[in-house]
């Protein structure tokens, strides 16, 4: 069964009211209260140990004790037991009774000292731990009762302050691209609420879905002079053209016209000027949209049967203004401009002759309302506004608001432009210099973000509600910027492991016998002949003198030698080796990669998903950059508890690091998640290898015994299975 307290309605009215604080603003930002709370600094008391040496002092008391109660006490007894018993059959030696005498005192006594001892450390010990336990029992109940006083007087602190802080309106022209019909209704009604507090406010609905209808309301139950009008629907009720001199009414018309279109021949313009101008100034002081018709209609020769004209109007404006000629020629102009103003020929005619009782009692409402500053004018396209005559005044609701706002040299009412896509960039730059001139705060309120929206955004400040569609999305996020930021790119864990045993048996045996002999025999045989002979001269003459030379010898000889050499070498050798190597080696790697990024501030896909009462304010940061600011433009929020009408100011209290205003969820960007620990610095081998030398077989083993590994110092001792990354356990 499910119970609760009726709905307050009335309260739920008044405090609705508040909407109307001065200060335009946007909606609100949340700031928990808890964020302040300030905790309890004190730290706990501490309980205090007891002395080392009492409890020392009890366990050698005690020691002591144990020894003279089953020690010394029963020897020195059994001692003097013994003494009286020998005393005894000894025929009572009085020195044994003496002696036994002598044995039995000391030792009962010393016992008895010793269990004193004990208790008096007992006694100490506990006397010492019951005053130390009362002394913290008392310590921490004053320092809980410090703090709950400490956090009941922080709770009452913080609950008095305000959790929604107002968000102004920014700048002279404020932007607002996207969002839904239900938001567009929110947003009107929190910031036009504020906006009548302090001056008029004229609002334009060209949603042609009403969407200033729950401000309407809200100002009526306020009693706020409020002048709806409703077209085309109403359009004969209407003051959208009353007031306007001939002039300014004829560049509405032909700017309206041609205004859209910037490639529109100038002479077709200037001859429309000219044709409505020598009208107006036929048609006198008495200027309509009817009599207007009713004239071009008289000039192209049409029936004319109404009585907006007299008779002397007629024939002069058939006879006189224009020749016959010029007719001709201008007869496509006269029909164009006859085309479109005659849907409109009934804008305003019933409320001329009832202006005057419309304005006194429009005056008589304001004095008698809530005396606050200014009236609400709202000019709207109902729902069924979808044909040409809605269309026609789009254009020319827009051409009014501007002449109005030029020709004026008072105060002017705050705008606001909802629907603001379908009419010509020409005529929303015109608008906004005009706003921007006189100090007119402006509001322009597209539901894309695309032609001429996409044109005139970064005019003012921007806002941003939802933006279903993607090229919407991602030209917003375009404009709002990127950012440089270091985002985590990949994560690397490899293990790895490798064992090698290498066993090398050499076996060599070789003998060598050899056996040499070498016998030599020699026979020299030499022998030789020489001859020689000569003949000399000298001096001169017929009879020279002459000497005569000859000689002969011979030679021989001869030599035999003979040598026998015999020798034997024999040599054996034998040789063995044994080799055995082992090496293991274990390898691993942990590394996280960043990298700088330059991304969008804001994703295209969180403006697409946007809250219905969300919006992101962009707003231009003096010296560059530029400020988002997330808002709640629900006016239901003025309902709530702990909301401030005002800008809150900065806290006075220091707030930690952690304490500072988080960002909403659907505008903070994705967060790479958070890499895993690293590896511990052992890891072990991974699965499936060997830890330690390989085992030998028998036969090897015994003929080769393997030595154990030694442990080198300081190095952790090898560990089975996988490493804590693929499952394992420490």
């Amino acid at each position: 069964m499910v119970t609760g307290e009726p709905i307050d309605h009335q309260r739920v009215l008044t405090r609705r009211a508040a909407l109307f604080h001065p200060d335009p603003r946007l909606g609100w930002v949340f700031r928990d209260r808890w964020w302040f709370l300030r905790p309890f600094s004190e730290p706990p008391p501490q309980q205090r140990h007891l002395p080392e040496y009492l409890k020392r002092r009890v366990a050698e008391t005690e020691r002591l004790a144990r020894r003279r109660l089953r020690r010394t006490l029963p020897l020195g007894l059994l001692g003097a037991a013994v003494l009286a018993s020998l005393s005894a059959v000894m025929g009572g030696s009085t020195t044994l009774w003496v002696l036994a005498l002598l044995a039995a005192i000391p030792w009962p006594a010393l016992t008895l000292l010793a269990v004193r001892q004990r208790e008096q450390a007992r006694q100490a010990y506990e006397l010492a731990q019951h005053q130390t336990t009362g002394g913290y029992q008392a310590e921490a109940r004053q320092w809980r009762e410090r703090k709950q006083a400490h956090e009941a007087a922080e709770q009452a602190r913080v609950n008095a302050l305000p959790e929604w802080s107002a968000v102004p309106r920014p700048s002279r022209r404020l932007d607002v691209f996207g969002g839904t019909l239900w938001s567009w209704e929110a947003l009107l009604t929190t910031y036009g609420a504020s906006a009548l507090a302090t001056q008029p406010l004229l609002v334009l609905d060209l949603s042609r879905e009403l969407v200033s209808g729950e401000l309407v309301a809200l100002a009526e139950e306020g009693g706020i002079d409020v002048d709806a009008q409703l077209l085309p629907s109403r359009q004969a009720s209407s003051t959208l053209l009353s007031g306007l001199p001939p002039r300014d009414l004829v560049d509405a018309i032909v700017e309206s016209m041609h205004g859209g279109t910037p490639d529109a021949a100038r002479a077709d313009r200037s001859m429309d000027d000219r044709i409505l101008t020598k009208v107006c100034d036929a048609l006198g002081d008495q200027v309509t949209l009817g009599r207007m018709a009713a004239a071009l209609r008289v000039l192209m020769g049409e029936p004319e049967t109404s009585e907006t004209l007299t008779r002397d109007e007629r024939r002069r404006i058939a006879g006189e203004l224009f020749s016959v000629e010029y007719r001709r020629q201008a007869h496509t102009n006269l029909s164009r401009i006859e085309s479109y103003i005659h849907p409109l020929e009934n804008l305003g005619t019933e409320a001329r002759s009832g202006s005057t009782r419309a304005d006194s009692g429009r005056a008589g409402s304001a004095r008698a309302g809530s005396g606050r500053a200014g009236y609400l004018t709202c000019i709207a396209l109902d729902s069924q506004a979808r044909n040409v005559r809605a269309d026609l005044l789009t254009d020319l609701i827009v051409q009014w608001v501007t002449q109005r706002i030029t020709a004026s040299h008072d105060s002017t009412p705050a705008l606001v432009v909802a629907g603001a896509d379908e009419l010509a960039r020409r005529h929303l730059e015109r608008l906004s210099d005009a706003c921007e001139r006189r100090g007119v705060p402006l509001t322009f309120m597209f539901r894309r973000l695309r032609e001429t929206s996409a044109e005139l955004i970064g005019g003012g400040a921007v806002a941003f509600m939802r933006l279903g569609n993607h090229e919407d999305a991602t030209r917003a996020a375009d404009f709002i910027g990127r950012d440089h930021r270091f985002v985590l790119s990949q994560i690397t864990k490899n293990v790895g492991g490798n064992e090698s045993h290498t066993t090398t048996d050499t076996t060599g045996e070789g003998d060598s016998d050899s056996h040499s002999t070498s016998h030599t025999t020699g026979t020299s045989t030499s022998w030789g002949t020489s001859r020689s002979s000569g003949a000399n001269y000298s001096g001169g003459g017929l009879f020279p003198d002459r000497s005569t030379s000859r000689g002969k010898g011979s030679n021989r000889g001869g030599s035999t030698s003979h040598s026998d050499t015999e020798g034997r070498t024999v040599s054996t050798s034998r040789n063995w080796s044994a080799a055995y190597a082992y090496a293991e080696g274990t390898n691993w790697s942990d590394s996280d990669s960043i990298q700088r990024v330059y991304e969008y501030a804001v994703e295209p896909v969180t403006l697409q998903h946007l809250p219905d009462h969300a919006l992101l304010l962009v707003e231009s940061a003096p010296g560059g950059g530029r400020t988002l600011t997330p808002v709640e433009c629900d006016p239901a929020i003025i309902t709530l508890d702990r909301v401030s009408t005002a800008p809150l100011p900065p806290p006075q209290q220091a707030i930690t690091p952690s304490a500072a205003a988080p960002t909403p969820q659907w505008l903070t960007p994705p967060t790479p998640a958070a890499p895993r620990p690293p590896l511990p610095y052992a890891p072990g081998p991974p699965p499936g290898y060997q830890t330690g030398p390989r085992q030998q077989d028998d036969h090897s083993s015994q003929a080769r015994p393997t030595p154990p590994r030694r442990q080198p110092p300081g190095e952790t001792p090898p560990r089975q299975g996988p490493p804590p990354l693929f499952g394992g356990k420490e």
